[in-house]
């Protein structure tokens, strides 16, 4: 029983073991993750930073990024600097009006959250308003490796370190041509995350041995944040901190709230009517830090914090507002962490001994657990200490747990201590769980052009056909299928874009595991003969089983499409997005037309004709296209042996689909009869048939090219 409680108290001051290197050291990684929880509720449930009234905010918003959308014609052309403001990036003429307004209007210091790494033809006017202000302005630089994004005119808070070598990338040279780090116009735009991802802490100062965790870098020169440059600017410069210390910040408050009132459209300070009315003529900016930045849907980088997302600009705002105001949360020392521990293993050793009582040790450790909260957030309100949480309240619940345990063991049998046991360990796992599983953020994978061969295939008649069969043999019979038909896409190499009902959806060269266009078409048509295999195979067994047999139609499709993962922030997928898709899944919807089979676009007959002996179908134009597309059939592969019969009638039909689209219409006919008579019950040589027929009474005008236009999908 005492070494019990002993040993649950020694493991949790071992926790905070100052070397990275031991075992317990990366256990308390995974308990960090915990600690972090409770911080963020700290953060969102506690005292949050008051705003600071010498803060402006100008939002580059959506009507900022173009003005059309919610002014006149007449007065965009009549102002200069909303002419400008039509699309983004802006044009670089207009940031020295915005400084000329803003810092004529009286404002202390003016910052953009941007990055200007390309140069641009309106860059000396830029430059000459830097040099000209160059105790009032801030721009923005940033520390890049190849984890960060870097945009033109785009701010990058984030950066994940990990990956090592980072560097700093500076604006362009035609607006800084010495390019030197320590301009006090230049600040760096980072925020460097915990290590679960979240943004609780800031540097106002560091450099690139710092951040590349090298000796020496606190006796180097140091650079500014962005927060830290606005502030110098402002005149507070002592607020700032000398160290390289990473600081952590408590934030006025969740996403979007706590700076509205003090937030401007960027647009508004050219609006002759807004400047007046809502800006005051500029009296608005007088004696005020103006921050600039993005705030648009399509320009966001949002970061996670304790609030949640949260846009970039915003936690600019927020470590701008925590120094002018000494708003800081302070970490305790380690011997105040390890205090805490001995306590909590005192207390639990004192209720042990002291209380009998399962029940009544049980209350106050409810009770202790409750006090303690009570203390985590007074410390975090009041001196804005972050007190450790998840390792005393779980010193004193386990170690009181143990006990709980140990106690029941003696009093109870074999068989209910297991159960405890189990259902004591039940939530600690479920959360490890969950927390190993949470979905992390992504960065959104850059889109690419690629040549795809698109594959649709669709159960014809399959809504009548769910109407009429039971739920449960339907589903069964439906997975049976799919299965089958994956198999088929699987075994030629292409991949399973989606599922859409009874619909297939498969795709050759959206990926790097690709053989070049023709080969990825020549595989797709493959796939696509197998899966009518697969199918015939599929209903000579439903048939044996008393169930109906099933059709489908296939239509394969080549050419360019954009692939890239596309979705919301909750869900996303890997996706083609072209007309090409849209083309593939209208000549599947063709194959009952024409009833055949496969039925293919001209691109893919282009790419596999050497292969497959193909038939020509039509020349047809689909619904929400303008041009015509020939289209054909899939016949065998040529290194199949064709019957003589076969191949007579395919070319004696190709000879009169030559001379029908010739406007030969005499000529197809007699063609046409002479292969019906070596196969008379072949759909297509009908048609043809029957339209010459049409034709040769009533010839077709002379703006007829045999193009068939469909009406529906």
């Amino acid at each position: 029983m005492i070494v019990a409680f002993f040993a649950v108290p020694l493991l949790g001051l071992l926790f905070i073991s100052p070397d990275p290197d031991s075992i317990l050291s990366q256990a308390k990684l995974r308990f960090d993750t915990w600690e972090y929880d409770t911080v963020d509720y700290r953060f969102i449930y506690g005292r949050p930073a008051p705003v600071d009234s010498n803060i402006i905010f100008l939002a580059i918003d959506s009507p900022s990024l173009d003005v059309s959308t919610i002014m006149d014609k007449d007065t965009v052309a009549a102002s200069h600097p909303l002419s400008l403001m039509q699309s983004f990036p802006y044009p670089h003429e207009l940031y020295p009006l915005i400084y000329d307004r803003l810092i004529g209007a009286g404002a202390r210091a003016v910052g953009f959250d941007l990055f200007f790494p390309a140069p641009k033809p309106d860059d000396p006017a830029f430059q000459q308003a830097l040099n000209q202000y160059r105790d009032k302005v801030v721009i923005g630089m940033n520390f890049s490796s190849d984890k960060l994004r870097t945009n033109d005119t785009a701010h990058n808070t984030h950066m994940d370190v990990s990956g090592g070598g980072p560097s700093l990338n500076l604006p362009s040279a035609a607006l800084f041509p010495e390019q030197d780090p320590s301009d006090d116009r230049l600040a760096f735009l980072n925020f460097w995350p915990d290590s679960d991802g979240v943004i609780r802490h800031t540097k106002y100062r560091t450099n690139v041995e710092d951040v590349n965790d090298l000796k020496g870098a606190e006796k180097l020169p140091k650079l500014y944040s962005f927060a830290a440059r606005l502030a110098q600017k402002s005149g507070s410069v002592s607020q700032i901190p000398d160290d390289l210390d990473s600081r952590a910040i408590r934030y006025a408050g969740p996403p979007l709230q706590p700076f509205n009132k003090q937030s401007y459209p960027l647009y508004q300070i050219f609006d002759p009517h807004a400047w007046k009315d809502t800006l005051a003529n500029g009296a608005v900016f007088r004696d005020k830090i103006v921050v600039v930045g993005p705030q648009a849907d399509v320009l966001k980088d949002q970061l996670a914090t304790p609030y949640g997302l949260m846009d970039g600009v915003e936690i600019h705002l927020n470590a701008l507002n925590a120094l002018l105001q000494n708003q800081f949360l302070h970490p305790v020392p380690r011997w105040v962490q390890g205090l805490l521990f001995i306590c909590a293993a005192s207390l639990t050793y004192g209720l042990a001994m002291g209380i009998a009582s399962i029940a009544l040790r049980f209350a106050a450790v409810v009770v202790l657990q409750g006090v303690y909260i009570l203390l985590l957030l007074w410390a975090y309100n009041v001196p804005g200490w972050l007190l450790p949480a998840v390792g005393p309240c779980a010193l004193l619940g386990g170690a009181s747990g143990v006990g709980f345990v140990y106690d029941f063991l003696l009093a109870q049998l074999e068989k209910l201590r297991l159960r405890t046991t189990f259902e004591r360990y039940t939530s600690p796992n479920v959360a490890k769980y969950l927390l190993d599983n949470s979905a992390s953020y992504q960065e959104m994978l850059a889109g690419a052009r690629k040549p795809v061969t698109v594959l649709f295939s669709d159960v014809r008649g399959f809504t009548t056909l769910s109407e009429k069969s039971d739920e449960r043999e339907l589903v069964a019979k439906l997975n049976e299928y799919l299965t089958g038909m994956v198999d088929c896409v699987f075994r030629h190499d292409g991949s399973l874009d989606k599922f859409i009902g009874d619909a297939v959806m498969a795709v050759w060269g959206n990926t790097p595991y690709n053989f070049g266009p023709k080969e990825d078409a020549i595989r797709a048509v493959r796939a696509a003969r197998a899966m009518m295999s697969e199918l015939h195979t599929l209903n000579a067994k439903w048939l044996k089983e008393g169930k109906t047999e099933w059709h489908i139609g296939i239509g394969l499709n080549h050419g360019e499409v954009i692939v890239g993962d596309v979705g919301s922030t909750q869900r996303k997928e890997f996706a083609i997005i072209g007309d090409a898709v849209n083309l593939a899944s209208r000549l599947e919807s063709l194959t009952k037309e024409y009833h055949v089979d496969i039925l293919i676009g001209e691109s893919v007959a282009d790419l596999v004709r050497d292969q497959f002996v193909l038939r020509t179908v039509d020349l047809v134009q689909v619904k929400g296209k303008t041009e015509a597309v020939k289209t054909f059939a899939v016949v065998a592969e040529k290194s199949e042996p064709l019957p003589s019969a076969r191949a007579k009638f395919l070319a004696t039909y190709e000879e009169a689909v030559t001379a029908f689209r010739s406007r030969r219409f005499s000529e197809a006919r007699d063609l046409l009869q002479e292969a019906l008579k070596i196969q008379p019950d072949d759909f297509l040589a009908t048609e043809y048939l029957e339209d010459c027929e049409v034709f040769i009474k009533t010839p077709p005008d002379a703006s007829w090219t045999g193009v068939r236009v469909m009406t529906k999908k």
